[in-house]
């Protein structure tokens, strides 16, 4: 387990260094501190908004959304996944809706949202739109690989559907729906982010995005921008080595 946290650890580092390298790169390039700022100008930046309690509550509560969208996302997902696995027929009646949400154009059916959920719900609703279709597929991948010998031998043995769901389905299929939550996880922040920005959510890290751009705040706006990369970074990683550890269990 040490081997591979400090695995993902230096992989981390690694992929931080090349962003890194790409900033200054991109910098030298361009030439023009308006659009791309030097890299000690946004790491001062990132110093003082760590220094700043506003800064932590909008980045709680950008978090918080993160989460409460993954954990909706995740509920109705994993539910609806297990339903269609159990019964097929229902399976075939949630594929189209599943695809259609997956083609929906979610950051333009927020401009919609925010008439009805305002500023502070509404990417919340539109991380789900993205969220539950992704998870849905996962999960049911995951049930789909379950090994049929076993699903046979319970049969045969007359196991309660419960304790399939319980001893056999959830458990085999664990290692990789964890793996597919930590993307999610990931994808979730950005989501929320993203809607932030668009819907100018006060308190938010979005928020504080849209203000850095129209107040011409460069610096922090990046300063921002690596913080959410960062927090993303971290939330995929610690997913990812519970899996990890999941999946050893579970062999």
């Amino acid at each position: 387990m040490k081997k591979l946290i400090w695995k993902n650890v230096i992989q981390t580092l690694a992929a931080i260094a090349f962003l890194l390298i790409v900033w200054l790169i991109a910098y030298f390039s361009v030439g023009n501190k308006l659009l791309i700022p030097p890299l000690s100008d946004s790491l001062k930046e990132m110093g003082g908004l760590l220094a700043n309690s506003a800064f932590w509550r909008a980045l709680g509560m950008t978090v918080l959304r993160a989460f409460g969208a993954f954990a909706i996302s995740f509920i109705f997902a994993l539910v609806f996944a297990v339903v269609a696995y159990l019964y097929p027929s229902i399976g075939n009646f949630l594929a189209p809706l599943v695809s259609m949400l997956r083609s929906m154009p979610v950051l333009a059916v927020l401009l919609i949202l925010l008439s009805f959920l305002g500023a502070g719900q509404a990417p919340i609703a539109v991380a789900f739109l993205s969220l539950f279709p992704m998870l849905y597929a996962g999960i049911s991948a995951a049930l789909s690989g379950i090994d049929k010998h076993l699903i046979e031998m319970s049969r045969v043995c007359g196991t309660p559907l419960w304790r399939k769901i319980t001893a056999i389905y959830l458990p085999l299929s664990a290692p990789y729906i964890l793996k597919e939550s930590a993307a999610a996880l990931s994808f979730s922040l950005k989501l929320i982010v993203s809607a932030e920005v668009l819907a100018h959510t006060a308190k938010s890290l979005g928020g504080m995005m849209q203000e850095s751009k129209i107040y011409s705040e460069i610096p922090q706006l990046f300063a921002l921008v690596g913080v959410a990369f960062l927090v993303g970074l971290i939330l995929e990683t610690a997913v990812g080595l519970l899996a990890s550890a999941v999946e050893k269990r579970v062999k």
